[in-house]
């Protein structure tokens, strides 16, 4: 069986449940943990879906892990918490759990935790640049905003929301920021023509570019622009997959942005959203995402049965 960890309004798993047939799957939405039963002890766990399906941890051979959301994403939490926010939080550690117990047994198939340890921003921009051209950045907190110069932009850390609303990406005044918050600023490349966006499947490279004179604003997220699929030259091959060997990633997708023909790191996304990329199957990434993910089924059952 193969377990996947995720939401209910996912389409990225329906996709992905889809071209895994005849392949025995069985989904844990996240969201709709309530409609589960679940006992986990120190030899095997047990989840049982609303239809009375069974994943036992015995005849689980491989485990993918999507996207973690509830419904709604957030919640309002007092200053003394409450229950929903102390439920959300348990639930989220018995998912994470199951996770790492795959991780251990060999079953986490292409979504793992780094080997080489966490990936966050900084660490990725500053390790980027031993690839790839990167504009310059400034992470600021309180009043430490004199010297920039340049036209820049706003971007988040983490990617949270707030008020279930998108922080989208857009050029801001330096001098105008509060210092009660904190910032993450980037030069903005006013010349770029194109954001590409590359999925790393395995070893596998599959790159797509979207026009920027087809939208308008800085944040490509905020428009319903068309993707389509683009050759990377050998240079900038090499050099994704040197900077994923160095992350030690089976799966990513990295953003860039091209200005003059070059392209431009702007950060890597170790579980990003693919399936609108090849939403028809028919582009080889989905087929790369499902084979890989078989490849950990078929190999732990084999070594199951031996």
């Amino acid at each position: 069986m193969i377990l996947i960890l995720s939401h209910s309004l996912d389409r990225t798993t329906d996709i992905i449940v889809e071209e895994l047939n005849p392949y025995p799957v069985f989904r844990w939405n996240i969201d709709l943990w309530s409609d589960y039963s679940i006992n986990i002890t120190n030899s095997s766990f047990r989840i049982t879906d609303p239809e009375g399906r069974v994943a036992q941890e015995e005849v689980v051979h491989a485990v993918y892990l999507r996207k973690l959301f509830f419904n709604p994403c957030s919640v309002t939490i007092p200053q003394g918490g409450n229950e929903e926010s102390w439920r959300r939080a348990e639930i989220e550690s018995i998912w994470l759990g199951i996770r790492d117990l795959a991780h251990e047994q060999g079953k986490l198939a292409l979504v793992h935790p780094a080997p080489s340890g966490s990936w966050q921003k900084i660490r990725q921009m500053r390790v980027a640049s031993d690839y790839f051209k990167v504009p310059n950045w400034w992470v600021v907190v309180g009043d430490a905003k004199n010297g920039i110069s340049d036209k820049v932009v706003a971007k988040t850390f983490s990617g949270s929301n707030i008020n279930g609303g998108l922080v989208a990406v857009q050029e801001v005044d330096p001098a105008r920021l509060s210092p009660d918050f904190p910032w993450f600023l980037q030069s903005k490349m006013q010349n770029a023509t194109h954001d590409v966006t590359v999925a790393w499947v395995d070893g596998e490279i599959f790159a797509y570019q979207a026009d920027r004179s087809a939208f308008a604003g800085d944040d490509v997220r905020a428009s319903d622009v068309e993707w389509h699929p683009v050759v990377l030259n050998k240079r900038e091959a090499d050099s994704v997959s040197a900077l994923m060997s160095r992350t030690g990633y089976s799966f990513a997708r990295l953003d860039f942005l091209k200005v003059d023909g070059e392209l431009w790191f702007l950060e890597i996304n170790p579980n990003g959203q693919f399936a609108w990329l090849d939403i028809d199957c028919k582009g080889g990434l989905i087929k790369a995402v499902t084979g890989a993910i078989t490849r950990v089924w078929e190999r732990n059952r084999r070594k199951a049965e031996s």
